[in-house]
C-alpha cells in the first residue's frame, strides 16, 4: 500500500508540469485525495478491535505523514531549482509555476492537519505529538525558506539597478563626461595664443573643433526629447515590483504568507538601499542617481503601503535614515542643479496618490 503510493509520488513529481489543480498541482492533489480516500474506507469499516483499530489509524497517519514529507521536500527542491533559472534583471515575472509550488506547500499544511492528526487515545497521541510536531516543522520552514527566497530574488533585481546606478558614481567617466565641454575650453584656454610651434596650433584646433561639436550637441539637445536614462530605469524598476506583487497577489493562496513575503521584500529593498547610499557618504550624488533613487523609494513606499504592509514596518529606522538623505541630496542638488530635479521630490513618497 505504501509502497504503491510512494512510487506513485515519485512518478507523478517526474512529470510534474507545476500546472495549478484546484488548491495545488496535479501530483499533490492526486496523492492529498488517496491518502484521504484510504482513511476513509478504513475508518468506514469500523473495525470492532478497538487496539487494532487504533493501530491501524497510527499506521495510515504515520504513511500520511511520510507520503506529505516527501511532498514537501520535492516540491522545495523543484521551487529553488526553477527560481535559480529566473531572470534577475527588471524583466523578471514569477512565473505561474512558483506560484503553484507555494500553494502546493500551502494546502500541504491545511491537510497534514486532516490527514495526520490521530483521534486515538492519549497513549497513542502522546507518542505521536512529537512525530506529527516534525512534519508542520517541516512544512513551516519550508514556507520560510522559500519566502526567503523569493525576496533574495527580488533584491538582487534590486542590486542590479544599483549597479548600474553606480557607473553615475562622483569621478567615474560617466558623471565626468556631463561636465566634459567645460574642461575641454578651461584646457585650450591655457593653451598660449602666440604658439609658433605646429604641434601647439594642431593641438588647439582639434580641441576647438571638439568643443564646438560638444556645443552644437548640447544645443541640439534643447529640441530633442532625450530620454533620460536615470527615469527608465526607475520606470522598469517601479514595473517589476508592481506587476510581481499582483501576480502573487493573485495566484498565491494564502494571504496570511503574501504578508509576509511583502514585509520582508519591503524591508529588504530599503536595506539594500539605505548600505547603498551609506557606502557613498563622502559623495555627492549624481543627478541621475538622486531622481532614480527618489522615484524608486516613494514608488515602493506607496506600493507596499497600498499592499497592506503595515505602518511601523513602512516608518522603520531604515526608512527614517534613507528619507533624510535623500532629502538633504534633494535640497543640495536644488542648489547646485538649478531645477534639474524637474518635480521629483522625496515629499511625494507620503502626498503622492498616483
Amino acid at each position: 500500500m505504501e509502497s504503491s503510493i510512494a512510487q506513485s509520488i515519485h512518478r507523478g513529481f517526474e512529470q510534474e508540469t507545476w500546472q495549478p489543480v484546484n488548491n495545488g498541482s496535479a501530483t499533490s492533489e492526486d496523492l492529498f485525495w488517496k491518502l484521504d480516500a484510504l482513511q476513509m474506507f478504513v475508518f468506514d469499516l469500523h473495525w470492532p478491535e478497538q487496539e487494532f483499530a487504533h493501530h491501524l489509524e497510527q499506521r495510515l497517519k504515520l504513511m500520511a505523514s511520510d507520503m506529505i514529507e516527501a511532498c514537501v521536500k520535492r516540491t522545495r527542491t523543484a521551487f529553488e531549482l526553477k527560481l535559480q533559472k529566473a531572470s534577475k534583471t527588471t524583466d523578471l515575472r514569477i512565473p505561474a509555476s512558483v506560484c503553484t509550488m507555494f500553494n502546493v506547500l500551502v494546502d500541504a499544511k491545511k491537510q497534514s492537519t486532516k490527514l495526520c492528526a490521530l483521534d486515538g487515545g492519549q497513549e497513542f497521541g502522546s507518542q505521536w505529538q512529537q512525530y506529527h510536531s516534525k512534519i508542520d516543522d517541516l512544512i513551516d520552514n519550508s514556507v520560510k525558506e522559500i519566502i526567503s527566497l523569493l525576496v533574495s530574488k527580488f533584491v538582487s533585481v534590486l542590486e542590479g539597478v544599483l549597479s548600474k546606478l553606480s557607473r553615475y558614481d562622483e569621478g567615474t567617466f560617466f558623471s565626468s563626461i556631463l561636465s566634459f565641454t567645460v574642461s575641454i575650453r578651461m584646457s585650450s584656454l591655457l593653451l598660449p595664443f602666440d604658439c609658433c610651434h605646429g604641434i601647439y596650433r594642431t593641438a588647439k584646433k582639434i580641441i576647438l573643433l571638439i568643443v564646438s561639436f560638444l556645443l552644437k550637441v548640447k544645443a541640439a539637445a534643447k529640441y530633442v526629447d532625450v530620454p533620460k536614462p536615470g527615469m527608465d530605469l526607475a520606470d522598469t524598476y517601479i514595473m517589476f515590483v508592481r506587476q510581481n506583487q499582483d501576480i502573487l497577489r493573485e495566484k498565491v493562496n494564502e494571504e496570511m504568507y503574501i504578508e509576509k513575503l511583502f514585509d520582508q521584500w519591503y524591508s529588504s529593498s530599503m536595506k539594500v538601499i539605505c548600505v547603498w547610499l551609506a557606502d557613498r557618504l563622502d559623495l555627492q550624488l549624481h543627478i541621475y542617481q538622486l531622481k532614480t533613487l527618489i522615484k524608486i523609494v516613494k514608488k515602493t513606499y506607496r506600493d507596499f503601503r497600498l499592499q497592506g504592509v503595515l505602518e511601523s514596518t513602512l516608518n522603520s529606522k531604515t526608512y527614517d535614515t534613507l528619507h533624510r538623505r535623500l532629502t538633504v541630496e534633494e535640497a543640495t542638488a536644488s542648489v547646485s542643479e538649478g531645477g534639474g530635479l524637474q518635480g521629483i521630490t522625496m515629499k511625494d513618497s507620503d502626498e503622492e496618490e498616483a
